[in-house]
C-alpha cells in the first residue's frame, strides 16, 4: 500500500492553477556566462539545487483543503494494484467504477499489492523477465540496453480524483528524502499542462521551461549538462497528468529527436515514455487510463500500476482529520447511506460527502451522490468569483448533453464559444469554492484551450441536470426510452435524483427557465415510465429500478416501483453469472420494500457479502417481510442485533428467519433469543452456537407466550450440554431439528426424558447425524409416544419397538435383522423411509408380510 495524499485540492492538478485574476508565476531565471572546466562540476551542482528547490515548493504547497479544516492535513495510504485492470475505450475509462456492475469489483478488487519503494524493483524484474524471451542468450549487451530502457519507467493510472497529482507529490517528497529509490541527483518534477507543445525547443530547454526555470547557458554549458544529466544514474523524473498532454494523436509514432537539436515537446515526451532518452533515469508518469494505454506500443510504459482509491482504514484516518471529533458521527451516516458511500473510495467523493455532512450536520438523515453534487453546485454560485456567470450553466448543461450522446468527454475552445459560454465561467468553474469562505477548492473543469470535466460524473449529473431543468417536455418524453442503454445508467440515476425535491430546490435558482410546472410533468411521466414496465423479474432490473426510487427519495416513485416487485423477491448470489449484491442494493431494496402496500412474502438474499451493512440497511423494511433468507451473508453479531430489532417492530410473527451460515456470536445469541417472541421458524444452521448459545435459546422459548414452530441447530456443536439445556423449553416448541449436533448417549437420554414428559406430543425430532447407536435408541424408544415425526438418519442405530406418525431412518445400515423388527410394528407406523439402510431380499420380504398383515387387519 502507498502512502498517497489527500486529495487536496479535490482533482488532479488543480494546486497549479492559478486563482482567476492572479498574476502568472515569474519563471526563476539560470544563468552562467563562464564555460571554463572548473566551473563544470559548479553549474551541475548549482542546477541540481535549482531542481530541488522547485521540486520541493510544487510538492510542499498547502492545499485548500488544510485551510478548510484549520490543521495540517497528512496525507494517507492508498491502495495500488501492479497488474491493472484495462479500458482503452475513453468514455468508459473514465466512469466505469460508477456503473453497477463495475462498482462490484471495487468491493472485490484485490488487497493493495505494490508500494513505492517497490515500484521501480518491479518495473526492472518485468524488463528483464520480457529480454529473456525477446533475445538469444549470447545478446547480452541488447539484453542490457532492453532491461536500462524499460525497467526505469514506470507507468501510474487512475480515474480522475482518485488520488494520481496527490501520490506524485508525495512520491516527490520521498525522492527528495532518499526514500523513493536511493540519493537523487538531478530532479525533475514536470506538470505536463505546464509544457508548451507548440514551440520547438531543445531538450534541456523543454526540461528547465517545464519547471518554469529559463536558461541562458552557451552551447558549450549546455551539452555538458545534458552530458551529466544522461550518465548520472540516479536522475528521478515525475511527469503529473499525462493525459493532459496536447498531442495531436497519443497513437501515432514520432521521430527520436536529438538532445542536442531543438524538435516538438510531444517527441521528447514520448520518447522519455518508451525509454529511448535518458534510459537511465528513471521515470514515473501519471494518466488516466485511456491516454497512457492509447500510447503507441513503442512509447507505452511495459509496468504500469494502478491507484485504487482510499481504502477502509485511510478513508477513517483522512475523515479523522477533516472532520476531527465530529467524525464518528459523520461515518455513521456515511454507513446509513450506502448509495453514497459506495463512491467515497475516490478522495474527491469522499472530501465532497465528507463537507455536505458537516453543512447540514444533525439536520440531514439521508445522502446521495445527487444531493451532494447539487449542494456543491449550489455553494459555488453563491461565491464572489462565480458572480455574474450563473447563466452559463444551462449552456454548459445543453453540451455537456451534446457531447454525452456522441461519447465526447473532451471541448475544444471552439465548442464554448459556439454555446456562448464566456471564457470568464469556464475559469471560475476550473478554480472554484465550495464553501462561502473560499477555503476549500474544487475543480468542475479542467484544462485550459482544451477543456473537459474534471470527472465523468460531473459530465453526467450535467447531463442529468439539462434532462430535467432545461429540456422540453416532448423531448424528455423521448429521452426516457435512452435509460435502458447502460451507457446511461448513472444520469438515469441523477435524473431520478433531481426528483428528490431537496435537490430541486437547490438547482432551480440556477436556471430561470424552470419552472416547477415542468418539473412536476416531468416526473408524471417519469412514473408512468416505471409502471410501464409492468413487472420486474430480471434480477438487474429489480436493482435498477430500486435505485432510481430510492435516489428519488420520492414516495410515489418508490409506491409505483414497489408495485412492481414479485411476491418473492430471490437474489442469491448467481456465480455463473459473476453477480453479486453490493450493500447499496440491499439499501435501494429495502427502501421499496418499505413502501409497498403488501408484504413481501419472502425475501431471499443468501450467500452475497451483505454484512453489517446491509444488515442495517435492512432494519428498516422488515415489518414488511414475511419470510427471510439470510444464509451465508457475512453477518456477525452486531448485523444480528440490528435485525433483531427491527423483527421486533413487526405486529404480525416473521414466518421463516434463517440466519445460516453466519458466525453470529454471543450477543447474537443474545439479540435473538429477545426476539423469538417475533418469529415463527428460526434456522441456525451451522452458525458457531455452542452449548452457552443452547442455554440462552432455550430461556428465550421458555419465555414466549404461544410455542415456537421450530428451531432448526444443525451442524452446531452444541453437544450433550447443549442438548440437555434445551429440554426445559421442549413444552414450548413443535419442532427441534438437532442434525450434526455431536450429540451422544447422555444428550439423547436428556432428550428422551423431556419429550416423554411432555402433555402434547412434539411433532418433530430429528437428531440425524449423532452417533446415537443401539443402546441410545433404546432412550427413544420410551419417548416415541410423545413424537410424530421421529428422524434418525445415517445414525447407526437398530430397531426394537416403534410407535409414531413418521419415521424416517435413512442411510442406518440396520439391514435385513432391522427389517425384520420393523414388520412387527407396521402397524404402528404411518409413514416409513429407509433409504439406504443395506437391506437385501430377505429384509423385503419380512416387511411385505408386516405390510400383508396390516391390509387383511383392515
Amino acid at each position: 500500500m502507498d502512502y498517497a495524499g489527500p486529495q487536496p485540492t479535490l482533482t488532479k492538478g488543480s494546486d497549479d492553477v492559478t486563482e482567476p485574476h492572479t498574476p502568472p508565476k515569474k519563471r526563476q531565471k539560470f544563468s552562467h556566462s563562464s564555460s571554463s572546466s572548473t566551473q563544470d562540476g559548479h553549474l551541475d551542482q548549482s542546477l541540481k539545487l535549482l531542481l530541488k528547490e522547485k521540486t520541493e515548493a510544487v510538492a510542499c504547497k498547502e492545499s485548500s483543503l488544510s485551510d478548510f479544516a484549520k490543521r495540517k492535513i497528512t496525507p494517507v495510504n492508498l491502495g495500488f494494484a501492479s497488474q491493472p485492470h484495462r479500458i482503452d475505450d475513453e468514455f468508459l475509462a473514465e466512469g466505469h467504477n460508477h456503473r453497477r456492475k463495475d462498482l462490484v469489483k471495487v468491493f472485490d478488487r484485490p488487497e493493495s499489492d505494490i508500494t513505492s519503494d517497490e515500484m521501480f524493483p518491479r518495473a526492472k524484474e518485468k524488463a528483464i523477465g520480457e529480454a529473456e524471451w525477446k533475445f538469444k542468450w549470447h545478446d547480452i549487451q541488447p539484453k542490457h540496453d532492453y532491461e536500462e530502457k524499460h525497467g526505469n519507467v514506470v507507468g501510474v493510472v487512475g480515474q480522475a480524483g482518485i488520488g494520481k497529482t496527490t501520490s506524485a507529490k508525495k512520491w516527490a517528497m520521498q525522492g527528495l528524502k532518499g526514500k523513493l529509490c536511493g540519493e537523487t541527483s538531478f530532479f525533475f518534477y514536470i506538470v505536463i499542462r505546464n509544457i508548451n507543445f507548440t514551440k520547438e525547443m531543445t531538450f534541456l530547454e523543454f526540461l528547465l521551461s517545464s519547471m518554469s526555470i529559463e536558461q541562458d547557458y552557451t552551447p558549450e554549458q549546455e551539452k555538458h549538462i545534458l552530458n551529466a544529466i544522461y550518465n548520472d544514474p540516479n536522475v528521478l523524473m515525475i511527469f503529473d497528468g499525462f493525459d493532459e498532454a496536447a498531442f495531436e494523436s497519443f497513437s501515432t509514432e514520432v521521430p527520436q529527436p536529438q538532445m542536442h537539436s531543438k524538435s516538438k515537446s510531444e517527441n521528447y515526451l514520448k520518447h522519455l515514455a518508451g525509454g529511448n532518452l535518458l534510459p537511465r533515469a528513471r521515470k514515473i508518469f501519471t494518466s488516466r487510463p485511456s491516454q497512457l494505454y492509447k500510447l503507441h506500443p513503442s512509447y507505452r510504459p511495459r509496468f504500469i500500476v494502478q491507484i485504487l482509491g482510499l481504502t477502509p482504514t485511510s478513508q477513517d484516518e483522512l475523515g479523522g482529520q477533516i472532520c476531527g471529533d465530529e467524525y464518528d458521527d459523520i461515518q455513521q451516516k456515511l454507513v446509513e447511506n450506502r448509495n453514497v458511500f459506495a463512491y467515497c473510495y475516490v478522495p474527491v467523493n469522499f472530501i465532497l460527502t465528507l463537507v455536505y455532512i458537516m453543512y447540514y450536520t444533525e439536520d440531514i438523515q439521508f445522502v446521495s451522490l445527487t444531493r451532494v453534487l447539487a449542494f456543491t453546485c449550489g455553494q459555488y454560485v453563491t461565491t464572489n468569483h462565480f458572480k455574474n456567470q450563473e447563466g452559463d450553466l444551462d449552456k454548459l448543461a445543453k453540451l455537456a448533453y451534446d457531447a454525452f450522446l456522441n461519447m465526447e468527454i473532451v471541448f475544444k475552445s471552439d465548442k464554448f464559444d459556439k454555446a456562448g459560454i464566456k471564457e470568464s465561467t469556464l475559469d471560475a468553474l476550473t478554480t472554484t469554492s465550495v464553501t462561502k469562505q473560499g477555503n476549500l477548492k474544487v475543480t468542475i473543469l479542467d484544462g485550459h484551450k482544451v477543456r473537459y470535466f474534471s470527472h465523468l460524473i460531473w459530465h453526467e449529473f450535467f447531463v442529468a441536470f439539462y434532462i430535467m431543468m432545461i429540456m422540453p417536455i416532448d423531448e424528455f418524453q423521448q429521452v426516457l426510452n435512452k435509460f435502458k442503454d447502460e451507457r446511461w445508467e448513472v444520469v438515469s440515476k441523477f435524473v431520478f435524483g433531481i426528483f428528490d425535491s431537496s435537490v430541486f430546490h437547490q438547482l432551480e435558482s440556477l436556471v430561470p427557465k424552470t419552472s416547477k410546472n415542468d418539473w412536476n410533468q416531468k416526473k408524471s411521466f417519469l412514473v408512468k415510465f416505471v409502471e410501464s414496465k409492468q413487472r420486474l423479474d430480471c434480477k438487474e432490473e429489480i436493482l435498477q429500478v430500486c435505485s432510481w426510487a430510492h435516489e428519488s427519495n420520492d414516495p410515489e416513485i418508490a409506491l409505483a416501483v414497489a408495485s412492481l416487485l414479485p411476491g418473492v423477491v430471490n437474489l442469491p448470489l448467481d456465480h455463473s453469472l459473476n453477480y453479486s449484491l453490493l450493500p447499496a442494493d440491499v439499501e435501494n431494496l429495502s427502501f421499496v420494500i418499505k413502501h409497498r402496500e403488501k408484504p413481501l412474502k419472502m425475501l431471499d438474499l443468501s450467500y452475497n457479502k451483505i454484512g453489517y451493512s446491509g444488515a442495517f440497511s435492512l432494519d428498516g423494511c422488515l415489518s414488511n417481510i414475511e419470510e427471510l433468507i439470510l444464509r451465508d451473508c457475512k453477518i456477525e453479531s452486531e448485523g444480528v442485533e440490528k435485525l433483531c430489532n427491527g423483527i421486533e417492530t413487526r405486529k404480525k410473527k416473521l414466518k421463516t428467519f434463517d440466519l445460516s451460515y453466519n458466525k453470529i456470536g454471543g450477543k447474537g445469541e443474545t439479540s435473538l433469543a429477545h426476539c423469538l417472541q417475533y418469529v415463527e421458524k428460526l434456522i441456525l444452521v451451522e452458525c458457531g452456537i455452542t452449548s452457552e448459545g443452547s442455554r440462552k435459546l432455550s430461556d428465550g422459548v421458555v419465555k414466549l407466550k404461544e410455542p415456537l414452530n421450530t428451531l432448526d441447530l444443525s451442524c452446531n456443536k452444541i453437544g450433550n450440554t447443549g442438548a440437555a439445556l434445551l429440554c426445559p423449553c421442549l413444552y414450548n416448541m413443535e419442532k427441534l431439528i438437532l442434525g450434526s449436533c455431536k450429540i451422544g448417549s447422555e444428550g439423547v437420554e436428556k432428550l428422551s426424558d423431556g419429550v416423554k414428559n411432555l402433555t402434547n406430543p412434539f411433532k418433530v425430532l430429528d437428531l440425524s447425524h449423532n452417533k446415537i447407536g443401539r443402546m441410545e435408541a433404546g432412550s427413544l424408544v420410551q419417548c416415541l409416544s410423545g413424537v410424530e415425526e421421529l428422524i434418525l438418519v445415517k445414525c447407526k442405530i437398530g430397531i426394537e419397538g416403534l410407535e409414531l406418525k413418521r419415521l424416517d431412518l435413512s442411510e442406518n445400515k440396520f439391514g435385513n435383522t432391522g427389517a425384520a423388527l420393523l414388520a412387527r410394528c407396521l402397524c404402528n407406523i404411518e409413514e416409513l423411509i429407509l433409504h439406504l439402510c443395506c437391506i437385501e431380499y430377505e429384509g423385503v420380504e419380512n416387511l411385505c408380510v408386516g405390510l400383508k398383515k396390516l391390509a387383511s387387519r383392515e
